[in-house]
């Protein structure tokens, strides 16, 4: 038996051994029941049926009046409570909502042969819910106006930012990058009716794209002490519409077009004057829609009435824009669903379900930068295929298993063809290059798949310890993503850049530490090399969690802890050398490796308290305190991989008599450094240059939430909630030198790099600059060689977030319904000691405001010009969302509603970079 199968069969044994009953909490809600006389004592042995969304269901209350209905799809339904010799009590609307509990109190009278109807609505407040956000219900979703796209939706919750405002659609084409409290976009989650989706070639992201009219309801989960949700971010969980035995189905089509929106709207004028204009700026430029054309239809209903249920939905959205360059920017998205629900017994149900994406995207990259011979084609279909059976072993005790098999990946095909103003494929084989403008002609070609699957158990059972009611909750799962990458550059596999543009023309100082003539130095120009192999990159994740909720009086209590193991390795495989430079990137045959031992393993608690005040219940305090891992990507593997893809850095000499800037064979060259764990100093290592810290511990998130919410109406909720987070053992990425007298390859500390340059920047502003930035340039001494390697470890920064979120939700009744909030961030610091700097390239980080101040034990903002925590252009002080519809002659055949959206967020910082090159061969972005 492999490590891969001994590792499930242990989750799943652990899994099994511990749970008791499932419910597939992350697509569901639940009905909570309890069962009174008039003088307040419980009753036993009561019949409950519950009607609506599928087959009847029966439940008898037990010895504390209690029974529950749990895995209900989101909905309303209907309950009836009998008992001999009492009244027949009825609620007619129960509403059910994703991720919901609710609760109904029945009290029964001794009066024989009535039957008492309750019309009032099923309250909103929840005592047991575990997660911080908002559930966006069916009704929201197709009345209230938004862009019809999950990324503009996720800016209805609290705390959430995103990186674009979704007009119309006119974003629908590109996945927004959107951060919650504290977490950088990375940690975000997507599922599809429970099923875990993430791109983990992409941490955070979602594979696929989605037909809006698929959905029923969207859970978006911020936080909170829920043992099923693993990673601090976003949790973005969009539910499908299910078959019931009612037929239903419903067509589309929506037409934005360029030509004044059917003549009723024409664009606004920006009103912007010459005098906002930038240094350099001669005009305004930016996209535009030319049109978007949105269609298709979804039905569904009983096959066998009571018994099994279908239903299935068909969607293309065509988004066609024009860039600022003038560029045909077009994206066609096509979403497939069918899903089959039955319920052959009354005690086991079972779920089968396929969704699929499709991306096609023509003039990938269109922009005034690019020639369309350096856009892409796009292709990525992805199919989401869904298995899930639940049985109930009796009124305590369910199980439910899962298995789901994600088939993503894409494809990119550059268009080819002539650059601007040159004859067509101007360069042998088409090769790409970026000429002293920046402007691009050609471009890379590839693709890669990205499947993963997973097989999961819940579990929860139900029991009473003298005052305490228990439900505690179990579950495992464990989880394989892959990915598989091929791409090259056309001709020879490499790729040519201007001297003037890669910012080598003239500097004689880096020419001279390459060797290569200083009397040339103008003629200066830059190529990489690029080799890749198929090589299969594996990553697994491995989770168990257990959940206690008990609730005592007015009490609720939380407490559960989640386990969660991860690492990954490197498959073997085969690469070929580059074409245009054999001998300083030779082939290799690799035998795989398993990342340095790279592997996480977290024991995290999550913990909560609800206390409801006065008798009828209804204002709750909560509290509750939880801790989150950060996901570990399949890049944190690939990273140690000689074969995942590698760069070579080579400055040659551009003789005259061929074309400005391209590398013909014979030019005098030198290979300044290597990139993505490529060591130019030894080609033919079969080992990366990139290390992983086998010692490495998960990045940790800790959260404190406390708040109050009070119920004015059962279904009118207000809250206020106080978020502190603070996030340590952050990742960092340190470069790897090696030391030119004694061959030792370590990172160096700050007093290692010297000041060769001083960059200046000039600051655009309104009306015109803003003045100059400038500050040292530094390189590593000459005692030191760029491996093309870094060494991933812990860094010792922390930081600390503060915010508090006012918000409401009114659910639809009396023909109105609204929701919002307003969210104020107090606070978002980074603690950073004297150690980063002293232990970092001094380039990457500045003291800014507190330049000066003695560095330990002092707050610093941290500019960084690399991906990940700091992401200093995406955040806020405040932000507010208010949407809401009113129902106008609903009874009425020509009744309508009136919606409206509105969204408001402070400006986020806009960064600012300048490249550069060190005379230790390293080019660095500065902010």
């Amino acid at each position: 038996m492999n490590r891969s199968m001994w590792r499930k069969f242990v989750v799943f044994g652990v899994a099994l051994l511990l749970s008791t009953m499932a419910v597939a909490q992350e697509e569901t809600g639940n009905i909570y029941v309890q069962v009174t006389d008039t003088a307040g004592q419980t009753l036993p042995g009561v019949n409950v049926e519950m009607t609506g969304g599928g087959a009847p269901r029966l439940g008898i209350t037990s010895a504390q009046g209690e029974t529950r209905f749990l895995g209900l799809a989101p909905g309303n339904y209907a309950l009836k409570a009998t008992l001999d010799g009492f009244s027949t009590v009825e609620y007619p609307n129960v509403n059910v909502r994703v991720g919901r509990n609710t609760t109904i109190q029945v009290q029964l009278s001794a009066a024989i042969g009535e039957v008492i109807t309750v019309t009032s609505e099923s309250p909103l407040l929840d005592e047991r819910r575990l997660t911080a956000g908002t559930t966006i219900s069916q009704v929201e979703l197709e009345s209230i106006p938004s862009a019809r796209d999950p990324w503009a939706i996720v800016q209805q919750a609290p705390g959430v930012m995103t990186d674009r405002i979704n007009v119309g659609g006119n974003e629908s084409g590109q996945q927004a990058v959107f951060r919650g409290q504290a977490n950088n976009g990375d940690e975000n989650d997507f599922l599809v009716d429970g099923v875990q989706i993430t791109d983990m070639s992409a941490i955070g992201s979602s594979p696929t794209y989605y037909d809006f009219d698929q959905f029923s309801e969207i859970q978006l989960a911020t936080g909170g002490p829920d043992v099923s949700k693993g990673a601090a971010g976003v949790s973005v969980n969009m539910v499908t519409k299910r078959g019931t035995n009612e037929f239903r189905g419903s067509a589309r089509f929506l037409l934005t077009d360029a030509g004044g929106y059917f003549g009723a709207l024409d664009a606004a004028d920006p009103g912007y004057s010459d005098s906002d204009l930038g240094p350099g700026q001669t005009g305004y430029s930016g996209d535009t829609v030319d049109r978007i054309q949105e269609f298709g239809f979804e039905a569904g209903g009983p096959a066998w009435r009571d018994r099994v249920w279908l239903w299935a939905s068909w969607g293309q959205n065509d988004i066609n824009r024009i860039t600022g360059g003038g560029q045909s920017d077009r994206t066609i998205l096509e979403g497939t669903a069918i899903k089959l629900n039955a319920q052959f017994t009354a005690a086991n149900s079972f779920v089968a379900s396929f969704n699929n994406g499709d991306k096609r995207k023509i003039g990938r990259g269109a922009s005034p930068d690019n020639d369309p011979s350096a856009t892409w084609n796009q292709r990525g279909p992805t199919g989401i295929t869904k298995i899930e059976d639940t049985h109930v072993f009796g009124s305590n005790l369910f199980l439910t298993g899962q298995y789901s098999f994600v088939d993503g990946g894409f494809s990119l095909t550059a268009q080819g063809g002539a650059g601007s103003g040159n004859a067509a494929n101007p360069f042998p084989g088409g090769e790409k290059y970026t000429d002293g403008n920046g402007f691009t002609t050609n471009n890379a070609s590839g693709g890669n798949s990205r499947p993963t699957e997973e097989f999961k158990i819940d579990g929860s059972y139900f029991f009473t310890t003298s005052n305490l009611n228990h439900e505690l909750k179990f579950g495992g799962r464990t989880r394989e993503a892959s990915t598989e990458s091929g791409w090259s550059y056309p001709g020879r596999n490499i790729f040519h850049y201007d001297g003037v543009y890669a910012g080598v023309a003239g500097d004689a100082q880096f020419g001279a530490s390459l060797g290569l003539p200083v009397n040339r130095a103008d003629d200066y120009a830059a190529v990489y090399a690029y080799r890749q192999g198929p090589v299969p990159v594996i990553t697994n994740y491995d989770s168990l969690w257990v959940q206690d909720t008990m609730t005592m009086g007015a009490w609720t209590f939380n407490v559960g802890f989640r386990w969660d193991d991860q690492s990954g390795k490197n498959s073997a495989g085969v690469v070929d050398a580059n074409i245009g430079f054999p001998n300083e990137m030779p082939a290799l045959n690799f035998e795989g490796n398993n990342a340095d031992g790279l592997a996480w393993s977290s024991i995290t608690p999550r913990l909560g308290v609800t206390y409801a005040l006065g008798e009828e219940r209804k204002t709750l305090i909560r509290g509750s305190f939880s801790q989150f891992p950060d996901v570990m990507s399949l890049g944190n593997i690939s990273r140690t991989n000689p074969l995942s893809g590698n760069l070579a850095y080579i400055v040659f000499v551009d003789d005259p008599g061929g074309f400005p800037g391209f590398y013909d064979a014979g030019e005098q060259y030198a290979v300044a450094a290597g990139y993505w764990g490529f060591d130019p100093a030894n080609p033919t290592s079969l080992s990366s240059s990139n290390k992983n810290d086998p010692g490495m511990d998960a990045p940790l998130t800790n959260e404190l939430i406390l708040g109050a919410e009070h119920a004015f109406l059962p279904e009118f909720v207000t809250s206020l909630t106080v978020t502190w987070r603070k996030v340590t053992d952050f990742q960092d990425f340190q470069r790897l030198f090696r030391n030119r007298d004694t061959g030792e390859v370590t990172t160096i500390p700050a007093s290692e790099y010297v000041q060769t340059s001083t960059t200046v920047i000039d600051v655009p502003g309104i009306g015109g600059s803003a003045g100059t930035y400038s500050y040292p340039y530094f390189s590593a001494n000459s005692n030191w060689q760029y491996t093309g390697g870094q060494y991933f470890t812990n860094g010792d920064r922390e930081i600390d977030y503060l915010g508090a979120t006012l918000g409401f939700t009114k659910r639809l009744a009396n023909q109105w319904m609204m929701r919002g909030y307003i969210q104020y961030n107090f606070d978002e610091s980074w603690s950073v000691p004297g150690s980063y700097f002293n232990n970092n390239d001094p380039n990457r980080v500045l003291p800014g405001v507190a330049a000066g101040a003695v560095i330990d034990g002092s707050t610093y903002v941290v500019q960084s010009t690399g991906s990940g925590r700091n992401e200093s252009w995406l955040q806020s002080d405040w932000g507010w969302n208010l949407n809401g519809m009113y129902q106008v002659a609903p009874d009425r055949p020509w009744g309508f509603n009136v919606a409206a959206n509105i969204t408001g967020r402070q400006g986020y910082p806009i960064p600012y970079y300048r490249s550069a090159s060190g005379t230790d061969g390293i080019s660095r972005q500065i902010q």
